[in-house]
């Protein structure tokens, strides 16, 4: 039986060290992971197929019926995908506003939930640039609260 591991968190919240750590530990976190950059420069072990069905879940809300069921069978697909190794996951920040649509399809995962003080998360985009640390803030704290209810809905 393989083993699914989801990491759901902010951006800027530790989210790739987790990630590391559990590809380090023998998790395959992708075979096609986002690259470093300069603010992350070991890299951010998201697996770039699941960041691309990401955004194009959140790029949905305009899609009709057929549409998303259609979505929904590609959803499946990539799960199916990857679910070849005994220990696999994965890690996308938006995935912390799209785990509804994964969740469904997963047999028992092991969901990671990472909580880190707001106001240091927003700091940290902030630094990063393209975001006020206001808006930055209002972010982090409604990935939190998306993490809570998922986790109450399901774990509770």
């Amino acid at each position: 039986m393989n083993k699914t591991f989801v990491i759901l968190g902010c951006h800027r919240s530790a989210s790739s060290l987790v990630a590391k750590a559990l590809h380090e530990a023998g998790v395959h976190m992708g075979d096609d992971l986002l690259s470093g950059l300069p603010d992350n420069p070991e890299g951010h072990f998201e697996d770039m197929d699941f960041l691309k069905k990401n955004v194009e879940i959140l790029d949905g809300d305009i899609w009709n019926d057929v549409e998303r069921e259609l979505q929904d069978i590609e959803t499946r697909g990539l799960i199916d995908s990857k679910n070849n190794k005994a220990l696999w996951g994965w890690k996308d920040p938006r995935t912390t506003l799209t785990i509804e649509k994964y969740y469904e399809h997963l047999d028992d995962p092991i969901i990671v939930g990472l909580f880190r003080k707001p106001t240091l998360v927003a700091k940290s985009m902030a630094k990063r640039g393209n975001i006020s640390e206001e808006e930055a803030l209002t972010l982090a704290k409604a990935y939190n609260q998306k993490i809570i209810d998922f986790l109450t809905k399901h774990f509770v």
